[in-house]
């Protein structure tokens, strides 16, 4: 069942944190085969967990966040694996809302290490965090486990898992070209790769190409396939502290329905995640999962999930938004919109290089006053100054500062916004949201 080893053997949390974010050769590398070695190893932790699994391009982490809320809220050892990382490397490995704490994460780390030493082809650092999630689940006796997929699908280190309880494919479009393909049906085709045989699988909104895919891997695979839509959430009230809305939902002759359901989130993009909790939720209870009305709303109430549309601050008004693909940055510019008509913002930019940031900046160009770019915190970021010359490519004449490091870009950022009266949005990146917070945090608190 496992690894063992000595207290002698221990790494320290610093030294196991460091182990598992090892690449050995800081390429991606998609595929199933080293996943499959190292699991075995470690006695095949996945086999003993229940999944709700979930895929596709935005929306993935918002979807997983409420749906573990709920199911804590319901009362159930509520497993939650989610990436990228935005404050805590451990915040990925969470039970009932709980990181892993440190001592617990050293000592599974120290499994998988000797797992993976008796492996001719060393897994990636994402395997390995994958790994130690299921050691960690199990060894908790989760009753379920929200597992968000890293990238695409079918070659996704997650994808080891057996037919889950729920697959779940949110709406699907342009991003990590180079790895999942140059068209929406090869994207897809990728992201279905989480569709297993005879099981349920709910989407969100999707291309037709898109759909086209998902319902003929369905039919191949004799899946349920349940196809969700935002008009079943009716907005009754929405501002920047969230939103309070109807879910009705007909299905033939019968009618599902929620009334006043407070969403803590604001964004109209939420609307649409919240109708796929909505479904993942009554497929649980028709699988025997007993979750109660009370159990919706109170999850959906109190979940918290940053660097999504997030209101750091009113006064002055700061947004972080880790959009970081024209899809999620058409959100933003429609949440700018609906939220914050009229007004202008100074936009702190930091983007990687291998996404379409031309289409990206393009699209925050109509709400710009001014920018500050930033490298966002990750090897595959664009630095400060080629993402300015990006915004003055795309035809902005406004101001474009371009500071030397990500704590002076809050200063300006917030300084310039006071003295012009106007927001600060941050978007481009997940990986900027942990240091953005940090800083932004700072600078409030020295006025």
């Amino acid at each position: 069942m496992g690894v063992f080893f000595g207290e002698k053997d221990m790494m320290t949390y610093r030294e196991a944190e460091a182990y598992i974010k090892r690449s050995y050769d800081q390429v991606i590398r998609l595929g199933l085969s080293r996943m499959k070695v190292l699991l075995d190893k470690l006695g095949n932790p996945q086999n003993s967990l229940k999944f709700i699994h979930v895929a596709g391009t935005n929306g993935k982490g918002s979807v997983c966040a409420m749906t573990a809320q709920i199911l804590q809220c319901a009362g159930y050892q509520t497993g939650l694996f989610t990436s990228p990382v935005i404050f805590d490397y451990r915040e990925q490995f969470q039970v009932n809302g709980e990181m892993i704490s440190k001592e617990d994460f050293s000592r599974l780390a120290q499994s998988v290490k000797q797992a993976c030493e008796q492996m001719d082809d060393p897994p990636s650092e994402f395997e390995k965090a994958v790994a130690l999630a299921f050691l960690y689940f199990r060894e908790c006796h989760c009753d379920l486990v929200v597992l968000e997929v890293g990238m695409g699908g079918t070659d996704d280190a997650t994808n080891v898992i057996g037919t889950p309880e729920v697959a779940v494919i949110v709406t699907i479009d342009f991003d990590h070209m180079g790895f999942l393909g140059d068209t929406l049906s090869q994207i897809a085709q990728k992201k279905a790769g989480i569709i297993k045989d005879a099981g349920t699988v709910i989407t969100a909104r999707q291309e037709i190409e898109v759909m086209d895919v998902l319902e003929k891997t369905c039919d191949t695979k004799h899946a349920r396939l349940i196809k969700t839509s935002a008009d079943s959430i009716q907005v009754k009230e929405k501002s920047l502290n969230g939103q309070c809305f109807d879910y009705v939902k007909k299905n033939g002759k019968c009618m599902k329905q929620l009334q006043q359901i407070t969403l803590s989130l604001p964004g109209d993009h939420q609307c649409e995640n919240a109708a796929v909790v909505f479904q993942i939720i009554e497929c649980l209870n028709e699988k025997g999962y007993p979750i109660s009305d009370e159990a919706i709303r109170e999850g959906m109430g109190s979940v918290h999930w940053p660097g999504r549309f997030e209101v750091v601050s009113k006064d002055p008004l700061v947004i972080i938004d880790g959009a970081h693909n024209p899809d999620g940055i058409r959100a933003l510019s429609h949440n700018l919109q609906e939220y914050c008509p009229g007004e202008t913002f100074l936009f702190i930019a930091g983007i990687l290089k291998d996404k379409d940031y031309h289409e990206m900046l393009k699209e925050m160009l109509p709400f710009a006053d001014s920018f500050v770019t930033i490298a966002a915190d990750n090897p595959r970021a664009m630095s400060a100054r080629a993402c300015a010359e990006a915004i003055r490519a795309c035809g902005f004449d406004g101001e474009v500062l371009v500071p030397t490091d990500t704590r002076q870009a809050v200063s300006v950022a917030l300084q310039r916004a006071q003295e012009k009266r106007i927001g600060v949005c941050a978007f481009g990146s997940l990986y900027s949201v942990g240091s953005l917070h940090a800083f932004i945090q700072d600078e409030m608190k020295s006025e």
